[in-house]
């Protein structure tokens, strides 16, 4: 209803769980990529905690996504089944006939296909979603299912999500067996304040926003205090605060309008019927009060009540004369001349063309009053790093740069030319392929060859600002975790430079999948991970 009236291409606050649409928070990342790692690393049994409206779902379907291609899948979103119904509703989603009717039958058809997957090196997968729900004996043949193994690993990857009453449920002494066979346990936490905001904004460039956010901070704000940071919630209310703007023409969602969305979502009347009710209520109340007054037409004296007087000995009772005003000397009025506005500062290059290059990632150009409580470091130069942090943006230095490498990164990003070049500061705002487009800082476009650009990049030094949606490794100095390994791995196996089984360790083939996609994009092909090739493994898995 309102997607076009706000540039939207589909409904950005749906509650059916779409990949789509996966924020992936630090924790979200986390989570898919321990998840992931049981998976290659066949740990058999893992658990995903969360409470209602977390995300669960959602996570699970992006899991199954991020599978590698040779894996097979079920999921299982009916957790009300039987021990002999759950095996033949994996054994459905497998495509596998069944050969027999009892539990056993099924298991032994469940067992032959899970050996042969595992000799062709593939892994099966099966999501069980609202776990919570199962029944002790449906769990307990989750764990019969978990002793399906080869003698070096798991045949059968299980994950059960559920709520917190899962967790309960598992310490019960029966199922003490399935309890101590977990080999991973996660837990969705809800949004932070700032993730919050983060959430609202990638659903709707994900549905298709290309302009500003309609939603204020404040309206954000106003949301995550309302939600706790639930997602469920927040698109709950998102959804009808756009529904309340769209259907008062509005093209910003103030906190106004956030309220108003809440008290519809409660349930409450719109705030002017209850302004109104509650006026009506006090004329009343008055009404009622003044009657009773008028009947007893008594006031209360000295000595007892007494009858009221009479209009006409009101009106009968003289007015004193006013008392005549002392001599003073005349007023003189004093205008107030309002105050001249404010000059207009000219901004300095640098802050103008990063204001500009957080406006290509934002979609909206900083305002002055943001700009000029930019932080600062020690000598006065804007603090770059800590500026793009107040955007949810990354910033990346990048000493001694060349056009070849510039352009295999193939991010927008702010040039700094040290020495005596005028200009001293260019925004690279896209390279198209041989031609490379500039702006300085009066805004002007300057246009150069590649080949051209780097004379002017001896002694430069360039900032690319970069969102991190995937979670890969930002500082090249520090240690990989396990988990980083995994998703670097993975995301090289997607783009077809590295063979299953996914490495766990920063090993030869690993090195050798970095080597390949660093000739694929141009780059220096050492096989270490660092910025230049994460900036432009960022950029490849994005556009993916």
């Amino acid at each position: 209803m309102y997607e076009p009236f706000f540039g939207l291409d589909s409904s950005p606050f749906g509650l059916t769980p779409n990949p789509r649409f996966l924020f992936r928070s630090r924790v979200h990342h986390e989570i898919l990529s321990l998840l992931l790692y049981g998976v290659t690393t066949s740990k058999g049994i893992m658990l995903l905690l969360g409470d209602v409206g977390t995300g669960k779902t959602t996570l699970c379907r992006a899991l199954l996504r991020e599978l590698p291609a040779e894996a097979e899948s079920v999921l299982v979103l009916n957790p009300h089944l039987s021990e002999t119904e759950l095996v033949g509703a994996i054994l459905d989603d497998l495509g596998l006939e069944r050969s027999g009717s009892t539990r056993g039958e099924l298991m032994t058809v469940l067992s032959q296909h899970l050996l042969a997957a595992g000799g062709q090196g593939k892994s099966v997968v099966v999501v069980v979603d609202e776990a919570q729900h199962m029944s002790v004996e449906a769990l307990e043949q989750v764990r019969i299912l978990s002793t399906l193994e080869a003698p070096d690993r798991k045949l059968l990857q299980i994950v059960l999500a559920g709520q917190p009453e899962l967790e309960a449920k598992l310490v019960r002494p029966e199922l003490r067996q399935l309890n101590q066979r977990i080999g991973i346990r996660c837990r969705l936490r809800p949004l932070a304040e700032r993730e919050t905001f983060r959430y609202v904004e990638h659903r709707l460039r994900a549905a298709g926003l290309g302009g500003s956010l309609p939603f204020t901070w404040a309206a954000t704000a106003r949301i995550h205090r309302y939600s706790g940071g639930v997602p469920r919630v927040i698109n709950l209310v998102c959804d009808r605060a756009l529904s309340t703007a769209f259907a008062g023409r509005q093209r910003n969602v103030d906190v106004d309008t956030v309220k108003a969305a809440i008290r519809s979502l409660e349930g409450r009347p719109p705030l002017a019927r209850q302004v109104g009710r509650i006026v009506v209520a006090a004329a009343v109340g008055a009404v009622v009060v003044v009657g009773i007054t008028l009947g007893l037409g008594r006031t209360w004296r000295t000595g007892g009540f007494v009858p009221h007087a009479s209009s006409s000995v009101l009106a009968a009772t003289p007015t004193p004369a006013p008392a005549p005003e002392p001599n003073s000397a005349p007023v003189t009025a004093t205008v107030a001349v309002p105050a001249p506005p404010p000059p207009t500062v000219s901004l300095h290059p640098r802050r103008r063309l990063l204001a500009e290059l957080i406006a290509l990632w934002t979609l909206q150009s900083p305002p002055r009053s943001d700009m000029a409580a930019w932080p600062a470091l020690a000598d006065g130069v804007i603090d770059i790093e800590r500026v793009a942090d107040r955007y949810q943006l990354i910033a990346t230095r990048l000493p001694r740069l060349t056009a070849a490498e510039l352009r295999a990164i193939g991010l927008p990003a702010l040039l700094e030319l040290n020495g005596a070049q005028e200009p001293s500061v260019l925004l690279v705002r896209r390279i198209a392929g041989d031609t490379v487009t500039l702006v300085d800082g009066t805004g002007t476009e300057l246009r150069y060859q590649l080949d051209e650009l780097d004379s002017k990049l001896v002694r430069a030094e360039a900032w690319v600002l970069w969102r991190n949606l995937d979670q890969l490794p930002v500082n090249g100095a520090r240690s990989m975790t396990p988990a980083t390994v995994l998703t670097v791995a993975l995301r090289l196996h997607k783009l077809g430079h590295l063979e299953m089984p996914i490495p766990h360790l920063y090993d030869a083939r690993l090195v050798e999948a970095v080597r390949a996609f660093q000739r694929s994009t141009g780059l220096r092909d050492d096989g270490v991970l660092g910025p230049r090739t994460t900036l432009a493994l960022s950029r490849v898995v994005a556009s993916a």
